[in-house]
């Protein structure tokens, strides 16, 4: 498990061993959804406010078995290898409310395979097929949940960690605070509380008032 972060000589972010590679295991996972049916994508981070593809329905649910949290490492899009920002994965335990979205059956194996793509640079998520909870329906839905054995896992560190890595980590896509407060509104768009996330909101927020200081 990895908790302290990467040094900047040391970092090495697995790849596949090969673009053949990568798509053989995409491919694989895209076979899985029937030809047929519309598919559901449980979104729980970026997604939820920045889906980048078009779908016919979202509504918001609740997986469980797994929980949101900052547990992956980011040295590129909120982050840099110097100074690693933290970005959402689904750990084990608990539950997470979300949004899923319905996907066209003539679109969803284009759209799963773009999400493969945004998702799978650096293997460090798993593919998986959950349940998710929505108005008490059950809808099988696609996801990415963290893989512990990945030197991006964070780990589970403490929030006054977590929130001293976010407040001072930003990348291309911008601060790593953003993001969190980008998923907060979506959230609260949705009619949805984490309050983890909430917490740890507020202690971000006193850390970038010590450092304006």
């Amino acid at each position: 498990m990895v908790e302290s972060g990467f040094e900047s000589n040391t970092a090495r972010l697995s790849t596949w061993r090969s673009p053949a590679q990568n798509e053989k295991s995409k491919q694989d996972w895209l076979d899985t959804l029937p030809a047929t049916e519309c598919a559901w994508i449980f979104a729980y981070g970026s997604l939820l406010w920045d889906p980048g593809f078009e779908y016919e329905e979202s509504r918001p649910a609740t997986i469980y078995g797994y929980h949101r949290r900052f547990c992956i490492y980011s040295h590129i899009y909120r982050g840099t290898p110097e100074r690693p920002g933290l970005v959402f994965g689904l750990d084990h335990g608990g539950s997470c409310r979300g949004r899923v979205f319905r996907v066209a059956p003539n679109a969803a194996c284009e759209v799963l395979g773009m999400i493969w793509d945004r998702e799978m640079v650096y293997r460090v998520y798993l593919p998986r097929t959950l349940n998710a909870h929505a108005n008490e329906v059950c809808i099988e839905c696609r996801t990415f949940v963290a893989d512990p054995s990945h030197e991006q896992y964070a780990g589970r560190m403490d929030v006054k960690r977590t929130a001293a890595m976010i407040a001072g980590a930003s990348g291309k896509a911008g601060a790593n605070s953003d993001y969190l407060e980008n998923t907060l509104s979506n959230l609260q768009e949705l009619g949805l509380q984490d309050g983890r996330l909430l917490r740890l909101r507020t202690e971000v927020q006193s850390c970038l008032d010590e450092r304006k200081c």
